[in-house]
């Protein structure tokens, strides 16, 4: 029998909705339903989603984090798909 922490692991760790919401963005971007900014920032959070859960599984197996710069990829049934995400910090603050 599982107990309440496993089967918390395991949906915390199952990536396959965010892969699909990915997916599901891309369809509507091709479809004009939505903008290339508008895709830009929910696929950047759909990264960020994907590399939190790629790094816990990570520290699951005692290995380290991936490094942020490495990009990711996936595969989600039949579709193989890759994405880098290079975020970079302004030295000086806007007001």
């Amino acid at each position: 029998m599982k107990t309440l922490r496993q089967v918390a692991e395991e949906q915390y760790t199952d990536d396959a909705p965010i892969k699909e919401r990915l997916l599901e963005l891309q369809l509507k971007l091709e479809a004009e339903e939505i903008t290339e900014e508008e895709y830009a920032q929910e696929e950047a959070d759909i990264i960020r989603q994907l590399r939190e859960i790629q790094n816990h599984k990570r520290e699951l197996a005692g290995a380290p984090p991936v490094e942020t710069d490495r990009g990711l990829a996936f595969t989600a049934g039949e579709t193989k798909a890759s994405a880098s995400v290079t975020l970079h910090q302004d030295s000086e603050r806007k007001s």
